[in-house]
């Protein structure tokens, strides 16, 4: 499989924040990117805006967790992957840190990656965004905007749509319907929906995981017929399936 830092156009000789948005497999992908783009020799920070999991079991990851760190600390750290958080919670997962704080890190250029989950899904693997989200920092300069195409074929409901509510006031539907690619197409074109928020000069991807099988396949073609009939073009669609 074709490496996903390929697939997103990321050049690894210039450095970028990158943030991911959206459900259905954000975490997974940060770390795919964070270990291809350290294969390649490059020093990467994963963090986020919000909360996340991170895998324990992952070998050659360093966690550095800090209320007040100053950025300049992180340049004692040489290589590879660290991951980043102000807090651990109760649950284990890394707090988030403010946008602000990233794009001053990011400024340092410390770090060749800074890889950021912009948002929580909840585990569901579609999303509608909140008024309070995405938190993106401002110098991202690509976004990934994820889909799981497992909800495809699914009821609109609190079990496989974080925030169903929201998600119908975009896409017009009713909870209980059936999700569709009519559906998802809707919800990444809209200005409220996968790309909220996101900087003007950052490009945008659309990325459909979890395609597993022909259903799944299908539905991505779907989709991607469908935001070309409505003449919305984002910066690259990529169908994959991702894991660690």
């Amino acid at each position: 499989m074709e490496n996903l830092y390929c697939q997103v156009n990321i050049d690894i000789w210039k450095k970028e924040m990158i943030c991911l948005v959206g459900a259905g497999g954000k975490t997974s992908a940060m770390f795919r990117l964070a270990k291809e783009l350290s294969g390649a020799g490059k020093k990467v920070l994963v963090t986020t805006t919000t909360a996340i999991y991170y895998p324990s079991e992952n070998q050659n990851i360093q966690t550095v967790i800090a209320d007040l760190l100053l950025p300049d600390l992180f340049k004692s750290i040489r290589s590879g992957i660290t991951v980043y958080g102000r807090a651990l919670s109760k649950e284990g997962k890394l707090l988030g840190v403010d946008p602000e704080f990233l794009d001053a890190l990011f400024l340092k250029g410390i770090f060749d990656y800074i890889i950021v989950e912009g948002d929580g899904s909840r585990g569901r693997p579609l999303k509608a965004p909140a008024g309070h989200e995405p938190a993106i920092p401002s110098l991202s300069s690509r976004v990934l905007g994820l889909i799981g195409l497992d909800c495809v074929g699914k009821k609109v409901c609190p079990e496989n749509v974080h925030r169903p509510e929201l998600f119908c006031d975009i896409t017009g539907c009713r909870e209980g319907d059936i999700i569709d690619a009519d559906m998802i197409s809707r919800l990444i074109a809209h200005e409220e929906g996968l790309f909220k928020a996101v900087p003007s000069r950052a490009e945008r991807y659309v990325v459909l995981n979890k395609a597993d099988g022909e259903k799944e396949w299908s539905a991505a073609g779907k989709i991607i017929q469908r935001l070309s009939d409505m003449g919305y073009e984002p910066d690259g669609i990529v169908v994959t399936k991702l894991g660690m």
